[in-house]
C-alpha cells in the first residue's frame, strides 16, 4: 500500500531513530541518499532500508546506548594516570581474594569505604577526626588511609604489610617508590608475584575491617601473621603461592 506524504515521513522518521539507537544512523543516511539521488522511492533502495533496519535488535540497540551513556566511575576521572581497566579492576576479580575481601577492596578503590572525614562532608558526624583517643589527641583525620595505614591501632600491622608488599613488587631489583594509598589501593606496578600481593593486601583490609574498624581492637602484627599463614593453607588447593 502506497503510504500518505505525513505517514511516509514518520516511519523514515522512526526508522532513522531506530538505526541510531543502534549505531547504524551513518549508514541509514547514506542509502536514504542514495535514493533521493536515484529519484525518491526508487525500488532499488528499499532493500537497501530493510537490510538494515534488521539489524536494529534489542541487543543492537543496548550495545550502543550503554556505550554512549556509561560514564566511567568517579575514581577513573580523579585518578587519570592509572590505567583501571587493565590494573586495578582485574585484580579485584582475582580468585585469590575472598568475596569479603574482594567487596572492601571494591569499596576502598572506589573511595566508598564508611570514614569520619567522609560524613562530615556530609554534615553527619561533628567533627571528621578519627576517635581513637591517640589519634584525637593529634588531631588526625579519619579517612580511608589513616584507618588502614596511619592509625595507632594499625601502624605497626602495616609497617609489616607495607615492607611485605614492597618485597613482593621488588622481585629482583629495587622495590618501586609507591604510597600508601597506591599500595592500599591496588594501584601498585605489575609484579610477578601478584596473588602474594593480594592475598596479603586482601588478609589486611579484612582484619582491619573486622577488628579495628568493628571491634575497636588493635590489629596485632602477630594476629596478621597468623591469620595469613591460616588462610595461604587454606587456599594451597587452588595452587596459589605461599605469602607469609
Amino acid at each position: 500500500p502506497v503510504l500518505a506524504p505525513a505517514q511516509h515521513d514518520a516511519v523514515l522518521r522512526v526508522g532513522r531513530q531506530a538505526a541510531q539507537l543502534a549505531g547504524r544512523g551513518d549508514a541509514w543516511d547514506h542509502a536514504q541518499q542514495q535514493q533521493a539521488a536515484q529519484g525518491g522511492d526508487a525500488p532499488d533502495n528499499i532493500p537497501e532500508s530493510q537490510r538494515i533496519l534488521k539489524t536494529v535488535t534489542t541487543k543492537a540497540i543496548y550495545t550502543s546506548r550503554m556505550t554512549d551513556l556509561l560514564v566511567p566511575p568517579k575514581v577513573e576521572t580523579k585518578f587519570p594516570q592509572i590505567n583501571f581497566q587493565e590494573l586495578v579492576y582485574p585484580r579485584l576479580q582475582r580468585k585469590i581474594l575472598e568475596v569479603k575481601q574482594r567487596d572492601l577492596m571494591f569499596s576502598l578503590t572506589h573511595g566508598i569505604y564508611r570514614n569520619r572525614a567522609r560524613l562530615f562532608e556530609q554534615n553527619r558526624v561533628e567533627d571528621p577526626l578519627c576517635q581513637n583517643p591517640a589519634c584525637k589527641r593529634e588531631n588526625l583525620i579519619d579517612n580511608i588511609e589513616h584507618i588502614f595505614c596511619t592509625c595507632y591501632k594499625v601502624r605497626a600491622a602495616w609497617s609489616w604489610s607495607r615492607r611485605k608488599l614492597l618485597s613482593f613488587l621488588a622481585d629482583s631489583g629495587r622495590p618501586p617508590d609507591v604510597s600508601n594509598s597506591d599500595l592500599l589501593l591496588a594501584r601498585y606496578p605489575k609484579s610477578r608475584q601478584e596473588d602474594e600481593c593480594l592475598l596479603l593486601l586482601g588478609t589486611y583490609v579484612e582484619l582491619v575491617d573486622k577488628e579495628v574498624v568493628l571491634k575497636k581492637k588493635e590489629l596485632m602484627v602477630n594476629t596478621l601473621m597468623g591469620v595469613l599463614q591460616t588462610k595461604t593453607v587454606s587456599v594451597r588447593s587452588r595452587a596459589v603461592p605461599q605469602a607469609h
